[in-house]
């Protein structure tokens, strides 16, 4: 969950920072948002891609906590989330859910769209080029608070390139976390070199295919 995981980060970041300059994280985040109201969806998408995502070999049942979340991104644009003095300024984001459907035994799809926000001048400074940036979604055993989300996303273009991508969860942290701790989410691993070859034996994975829709 690279890119995606940094995008959220950053943006947790600058709040932070931006509240240590003596503005509150409510008047930024009012600003983000109001900010965030100009940003439209594309009326008539056409790059449309198909998602399937399969479980294998779960320890248990694991229920889907959450429809795709789909990040998007202008970073040819960027607009002031402060006073002009302080010069604060982002890049225009934004988040929308594609409802994931079951269409079998811990196997699930989504339809999901590259183009779904609309390039367009929001700022009177030229086009916003929006480009489509990370997805993700989430599983827990029964939904509860204290057990661990396991979760599975990256960025949508580089699943696009390698067409389908696994990746991999310890048993053990099913369906509570091995040192309890509240909010524990398991983002799992591309490769199997992040398990010791004991607990590699004991393992599960989420894959995901991806397919364009003509």
């Amino acid at each position: 969950m690279k890119h995606l995981t940094i995008l959220l980060t950053a943006a947790a970041l600058s709040l932070t920072g931006l509240a240590a300059c003596g503005h509150s994280e409510e008047q930024n985040m009012s600003i983000q948002e109001k900010t965030e109201q100009r940003f439209r969806q594309n009326p008539n998408p056409k790059e449309a891609y198909r998602i399937r995502i399969k479980i294998n070999d779960a320890p248990g049942p694991l229920k889907l906590m959450s429809d795709m979340s789909v990040g998007y991104l202008a970073e040819n644009c960027e607009y002031l989330i402060t006073s002009e003095i302080i010069g604060a300024k982002a890049h225009p984001r934004k988040s929308l859910k594609f409802p994931i459907h079951k269409i079998g035994e811990d196997e699930y799809e989504t339809v999901i769209y590259r183009d779904a926000m609309l390039d367009e001048d929001y700022f009177g400074d030229g086009v916003c080029r929006w480009r489509v940036a990370g997805f993700g979604t989430g599983f827990k055993a029964t939904g509860k608070s204290e057990e661990t989300r396991f979760s599975f996303g990256d960025t949508v273009d580089e699943l696009i390139e390698q067409k389908t991508m696994t990746k991999y969860y310890w048993k053990a942290r099913y369906p509570f976390p091995v040192n309890p701790q509240p909010d524990f989410v398991d983002f799992g691993s591309e490769t199997l070199d992040a398990f010791s070859p004991e607990n590699q034996k004991n393992l599960f994975t989420i894959t995901a295919t991806i397919e364009e829709i003509k």
